[in-house]
């Protein structure tokens, strides 16, 4: 290495440069697929439940004809965390006249799992007593606006906010408490639908994931059917395939550069030093020695480039990231915890590119060459 070291050197810049561009892509994708992650959930629940023999018709349209469950199923479904669901929303609805305005009244009550976290909130949000939430479409004609009051029957409720148009009967609807809607309805604590969000940590194929859910779904709650809104469904998860797959192919080229780089520059040192090899064979030395100084060398010099590597793309990483890139998920950090991996993963390429010079070392014939010298 010392004397060499302008080829040491050249080398350690090389692979360091590899391992910063590396962690500036993983560490950039982490946050930026993260954000898409969010971005595609608020799209929307991506699933519906209703009972088994519900036809979906009477939900989908908000009939007469709809039937009432127990509110209790949100606590029962919420508490398996094996069901791929998550963000349940419990919703009673009716049709209802205001005046002359026909709406939809939607009492609603968002219940969150055990292993949900702060950062992945529920879908919505949900509305206080004494408080209801318009749809656009219903805030017209109702003539309502943030702030203004909404009298239901004898109960007034302050409108907390307008929603933007969605182009779906969710403009028509009027958001308000569960319990309120539940009082006015005179249902008891029962509800006629719940709306969730499938998760993709299970991993595979959609059609796989989906059949998982109907598995679990139906070994512990028969009495229940749910539905995929597929349009969202699908295209939350090519979205995250899509992101996936682009990190697997920058990833694959980086580390076959890696591979290449070091090869032909220990293929390179194993020819410049072959009368050196046949010398010291003929001192003594086996080959596992020789191999072991060209493997120790390039173990140093790739776990102190990983090392530099890591803080330089890291950085870059905090510093040039544009800030739509990480929308509705925290700022873009350090990810310390990526260090040791970084490390361990530049040292094995490096060893293992270096595996291909040692091979041409082996073959090498130590009386040949003291015979050439």
């Amino acid at each position: 290495m010392a004397q060499k070291w302008n080829m040491t050197l050249l080398l350690f810049m090389v692979i360091a440069i590899l391992v910063s561009l590396f962690v500036f892509i993983t560490n950039t994708n982490r946050f930026a697929v993260r954000s898409m992650q969010l971005i595609m959930k608020n799209m929307g629940p991506n699933q519906v439940l209703v009972p088994a023999g519900e036809n979906p018709l009477h939900v989908y349209l908000c009939t007469e004809e709809q039937q009432l469950f127990p509110e209790a199923m949100l606590e029962s479904m919420a508490s398996d965390t094996a069901l791929l669901s998550k963000y349940y929303l419990g919703m009673l609805q009716q049709r209802i006249r205001v005046g002359d305005v026909e709406v939809v009244l939607s009492g609603i009550r968002p219940v969150k799992r055990l292993d949900e976290t702060s950062e992945k909130h529920s879908l919505v949000k949900p509305v206080h007593a004494g408080q209801v939430r318009l749809g656009s479409e219903a805030a017209a004609l109702l003539n309502l606006g943030t702030d203004d009051t909404f009298t239901l029957g004898s109960v007034a409720f302050t409108v907390e906010r307008v929603l933007p148009v969605r182009g779906t009967l969710d403009d028509c609807r009027v958001y308000l408490p569960l319990p309120a809607a539940q009082e006015f309805l005179k249902t008891g604590r029962q509800i006629n639908v719940v709306y969730s969000f499938e998760c993709l940590h299970l991993g595979g194929a959609l059609e796989d994931i989906h059949a998982y859910q109907r598995e679990r779904l139906q070994k512990m709650f028969p009495d229940y059917r749910q539905y995929n809104i597929t349009s969202i469904a699908q295209g939350r998860y090519y979205a995250r395939r899509m992101t996936e797959k682009y990190l697997y192919y920058l990833v694959s080229a980086i580390t076959l550069i890696a591979v290449m780089v070091i090869a032909i520059s220990g293929f390179q040192e194993v020819t410049e030093r072959k009368y050196e090899t046949g010398v010291l064979i003929s001192m003594g030395a086996g080959y596992g020695y020789i191999s072991s100084l060209y493997l120790v060398k390039i173990l140093i010099i790739s776990v102190l480039a990983a090392a530099a590597g890591f803080l330089i793309g890291g950085t870059l990483s905090v510093k040039l990231t544009a800030p739509f890139l990480i929308t509705n998920t925290r700022h873009i950090t350090l990810l310390w915890g990526n260090l040791p991996k970084t490390v361990i993963m530049s040292g094995g390429v490096a060893v293992l590119a270096q595996l291909l010079p040692i091979i041409k070392l082996l073959r090498l014939d130590p009386c040949a060459i003291l015979t050439e010298e």
